[in-house]
């Protein structure tokens, strides 16, 4: 087992959030990826929720016993609406089960702060992105254009 060294536990001992188990990109090794598996499993992780675009080690995942759900998230412009789902989805898990759910995309970056953000959005843990993003930063996440464009609810012109 071996603890992850970039990750947030939004709801303490329900739900966190971290860059993909193993490192992210070429950083990524299999070895280590298992061994932070175990660490999340001994957390009371059940259930995984991928933000990558790619179904790297979704496969993995299951084999191990976890529960996965994948909600690419692509492109600012398309991931403003899937990292709502993505985030419906992970309540949903959290509400259905009494295990500990894992977010991740591929590195603790402004991609990992907008699902931190849309996961307390989702939770009504804050009313505003603003707020959702300001906790994201202080979870340690960078937080700039990219996680706004994402995460900022449009406002309407009589508001």
């Amino acid at each position: 087992m071996v603890e992850p060294t970039d990750y947030a536990w939004i709801v303490p001992g329900r739900l966190a959030v971290a860059e993909r188990p193993g490192r992210g990109g070429r950083l990524h090794r299999r070895e280590l990826r298992t061994a932070e598996l175990e660490w999340w499993r001994a957390q009371g992780v059940v259930a995984i929720v991928s933000g990558m675009r790619s179904r790297h080690c979704l496969g993995d995942y299951a084999d191990m016993g976890f529960t996965v759900r994948w909600h690419p998230l692509r492109d600012p412009e398309q991931a403003r609406d899937a990292i709502r789902e993505l985030a419906r989805d992970a309540h949903g898990l959290l509400d259905g089960g009494d295990g500990a759910v894992l977010v991740h995309c591929d590195r603790a970056n402004e991609w990992l702060a907008a699902i931190d953000a849309a996961l307390r959005l989702e939770l009504g843990l804050v009313r505003t992105a603003r707020t959702a993003l300001r906790h994201a930063a202080a979870d340690g996440l960078p937080v700039g254009s990219l996680a706004t464009s994402i995460v900022a609810r449009p406002t309407s012109a009589a508001a």
